[in-house]
């Protein structure tokens, strides 16, 4: 293995403007129903339209993503979404949403791409994109993503044929840069 000493930049905008990437692995298992691998990993998929209840419970913070942003409009045929939490965890069970010195939260959301691939091998492989800073359209039915003001990262994509798969998987790419 190759000696892989830190990297400090000597120029501070590129430490500032260089890219992370969260990669989440879904496998189907039923008609919009999957497993998140590896499991514990902390994102909220969804298919169907939530409740702002739901939203709000998940990362701790109150309309940081807006229910019309996953509707029943929104979250119509063959869309697939998504809110990660990004919070930094205080104590067991108990996160902060504070923006304020949380290393690790979301300062700018670059992109986020999403995939399928079903049938034979994985060979059906169909993907779509947002670019972050587009936002994420209230009751539209459209491919986007948008960062919280609290750091955390909502999508939502209409993946063709996803809502009738019975196998195979999704993978979501989120290309954000840190606090």
């Amino acid at each position: 293995m190759p000696n892989m000493q830190p990297l400090f930049y000597t120029n501070e905008k590129h430490a500032k403007t260089q890219l992370r990437e969260l990669e989440f692995i879904f496998q189907i298992t039923a008609a919009k129903t999957v497993v998140v691998y590896p499991r514990g990993a902390d994102i909220l998929p969804l298919f169907d339209a939530t409740t702002q209840a739901v939203i709000d419970a998940y990362l701790g913070t109150t309309n940081e993503f807006l229910l019309a942003q996953f509707d029943a409009t929104s979250m119509g045929t063959d869309a697939f979404g998504g809110i990660i939490n990004m919070g930094t965890m205080t104590s067991p069970g108990t996160y902060s949403s504070s923006l304020t010195a949380q290393a690790g939260q979301a300062a700018a959301l670059v992109s986020v791409e999403v995939s399928t691939q079903s049938g034979t091998s994985f060979g059906t492989w169909f993907p779509t994109a947002a670019f972050g800073p587009t936002g994420l359209a209230s009751t539209s039915l459209t491919t986007g993503c948008a960062l919280g003001a609290n750091g955390n990262i909502a999508f939502r994509a209409i993946l063709t044929g996803v809502d009738a798969l019975t196998s195979g998987l999704i993978k979501v790419v989120v290309k954000w840069i840190a606090t």
